[in-house]
């Protein structure tokens, strides 16, 4: 994959546009918007209101032959138009308090999504850490449900397991979840990368979640440094998550960003989570709103080459 490849989710305009039916044409309209790599949201198909209702989806009881015969037409045409997967996402959450039968299950889950990775050249899937208000429990849950991932991690060694900085609600008013501090992410990182002897996990940070949090973008990339596997680059309001397009509320630190990423020389992929500004829009406005966010990446890119 190239160095700083723009990279923007799928989600919110391949299948409202394409679907399974045009991947193709999907493929083309991304390279012609200037997109070198995309987001594959494989937690799109497993719906985390199912997963709250302890509700065992189809998709992902099929096996990995089925799964990846699935994802044939997206690899070739990946391909054919130079086009890499720079990273994925797995539904979440991927614990239910009481559970244990759906808690087993979504392990299966992140296991059949590291093989769809592997299949796709993925190098990143991005695993969410659970949430709670009871810190200990928090880390009791989190640690055991990674520790169960490992031999994911060791079995798909192209693919990188990221945890991500979370946040929750609490009485109306953004909380800091679990991995929103940097020091606590590098801390469940290095230990379970420890445990694991092997570098089987990495971080995705995700910029919305750090504003509504309020913490300090350039520092805590900086913690992070290379534990940075991959980004979740969107604007908000800095109340809300709302995956906006960069620039469109002017509450987001872009240059902290930008100054971090220099300070730890990252070279993945610049990566937008910015579902909703293409969801929100008719669909014959789609197209510019992902021009827009393409061109964005390219000034970014400038910024992090050139300063």
């Amino acid at each position: 994959m190239k160095e700083l490849a723009i990279s923007v989710q799928m989600a919110g305009w391949f299948n409202p546009l394409f679907g399974d039916e045009k991947v193709d044409d999907g493929f083309a309209f991304a390279k012609e918007l200037g997109y070198e790599s995309l987001d594959l949201g494989l937690d799109g198909k497993y719906w985390c209101g199912y997963i709250e209702k302890g509700i065992i989806d189809e998709f992902y009881t099929r096996d990995i032959p089925a799964l990846l015969e699935y994802y044939k037409p997206y690899k070739d045409a990946a391909e054919k138009y130079g086009i890499a997967f720079g990273q994925a996402h797995a539904p979440f959450p991927l614990h239910l308090e009481g559970n244990d039968e759906i808690n087993a299950h979504l392990i299966t889950v992140v296991e059949k999504c590291a093989a769809i990775c592997e299949y796709l050249g993925c190098p990143a899937l991005v695993v969410h850490p659970w949430v709670c208000h009871d810190k200990d429990r928090e880390r009791e849950v989190n640690l055991d449900m990674y520790r169960r991932m490992i031999p994911i991690g060791k079995k798909y060694k192209s693919v990188k397991l990221c945890l991500e900085n979370i946040y929750d609600r609490y009485g109306g008013t953004p909380m800091s979840g679990c991995c929103c501090d940097a020091s606590e992410a590098v801390w469940y990182i290095d230990t379970l990368n420890g445990e694991a002897g092997d570098d089987v996990f990495g971080f995705c940070f995700d910029l919305g979640h750090a504003t509504v949090t309020r913490r300090n973008i350039r520092a805590d990339i900086r913690i992070l440094g290379n534990r940075i596997t991959v980004l979740h680059l969107h604007e908000t309001d800095a109340d809300n998550d709302q995956h906006y397009a960069p620039f469109t509320q002017r509450k987001t630190d872009w240059d902290g960003l930008v100054a971090g990423l220099r300070d730890i020389n990252y070279r993945g992929s610049i990566n937008f989570e910015t579902c909703a500004s293409v969801m929100k829009y008719p669909k014959e406005l789609i197209p510019s709103m992902l021009r827009y966010i393409a061109d964005v990446g390219k000034y970014i890119r400038k910024r992090l080459f050139e300063e």
